[in-house]
């Protein structure tokens, strides 16, 4: 792949020079609403299924109150009881960095009036966005092989909010774990930062690992926060992983993945590899939706 040097994506005029390399529009025809979901084939799904040796789940979900977590935007909650029994009013923004949650393809826009694969910015509506949803993702679901990239173990301490990850640490946890993402995985990339990750100071990855995504084919990619380090040295690209990987790669984000009983288990199971299943809610038009992610192994 003729991209530039990793270590030479420093600025934002970089990045530039690299759209036209990673970007997947077109790929999969003028029509595509998947993106890198597209990578997950049937023949994929069936393999992973293997990996369900023991039938023990962990759910990659955080535990939450609507109202008492700090970093919910707009959280409400109601409880309505009587005398037959109860139910309750939920609202709230599912993006931020406290929900667990999977981001749909219009979430972010490409600039000049487009989203992912060039779809118009005026597909989004105050009924909802009419392509990009994502309920396109939730008709299927999504389920394949998920593998979790230890940084935080690997380099045996917890990142601070702030630290970059870079292409040569997702190198060394796949070395140091014995294992290689390939195409078509869902990749988990533990922090160890959490829940301190916050708009302000968080861990995450580096712009340089945009061409390292691309080139491995990832179908999507997840993280104990939102995937994006800050502060950068970007500006216009500051949050690399939402505003190029989303509209131009093609490349849903799980966001604020619960990751540290994962990798307790995966230490005890002696694998970072596993079945994963992520089902959005099928809600049409919506930029993001809650999700309780399942690994199976």
């Amino acid at each position: 792949m003729n991209t530039p040097e990793l270590n030479s994506i420093q600025t934002d005029e970089d990045i530039d020079q690299l759209l036209p390399q990673i970007t997947n529009w077109g790929r999969w025809g003028k029509q595509d609403q998947l993106g890198t979901v597209n990578f997950i084939t049937a023949r994929q799904r069936l393999k992973a299924v293997t990996l369900v040796k023991k039938g023990r789940t962990v759910s990659l979900a955080r535990e939450i109150s609507v109202t008492k977590t700090e970093g919910i935007p707009r959280g409400t909650y109601e409880m309505l009881r009587d005398d037959d029994g109860s139910r309750d009013f939920i609202g709230m923004i599912f993006h931020g960095f406290a929900l667990t949650h999977l981001d749909a393809l219009c979430h972010a826009f490409a600039g000049q009036g487009k989203m992912y694969n060039g779809f118009s910015v005026e597909e989004v509506t105050a009924d909802g966005s009419n392509k990009l949803g994502i309920e396109r993702m939730a008709a299927k679901g999504l389920s394949g092989r998920g593998i979790l990239l230890d940084v935080a173990a690997v380099k045996k301490t917890v990142l601070s909010p702030g630290t970059p990850i870079l292409p040569k640490d997702l190198e060394e946890a796949e070395e140091a774990q014995h294992i290689v993402v390939e195409e078509g995985d869902i990749l988990l990339v533990r922090t160890g930062a959490g829940a301190r990750n916050t708009r302000e100071q968080r861990a995450g990855l580096h712009p340089q690992c945009l061409p390292w995504l691309h080139e491995r084919r990832v179908a999507v990619l997840g993280s104990d926060g939102d995937n994006d380090v800050h502060p950068s040295e970007f500006k216009r690209w500051a949050s690399s992983m939402h505003s190029v990987a989303i509209p131009y790669m093609g490349l849903p984000l799980l966001d604020n993945a619960e990751l540290d009983t994962l990798s307790q288990v995966c230490r005890e199971e002696g694998r970072w590899e596993f079945f994963l299943t992520i089902a959005p809610w099928r809600l049409h038009g919506t930029t993001s939706s809650p999700v309780n992610p399942i690994a199976l192994f």
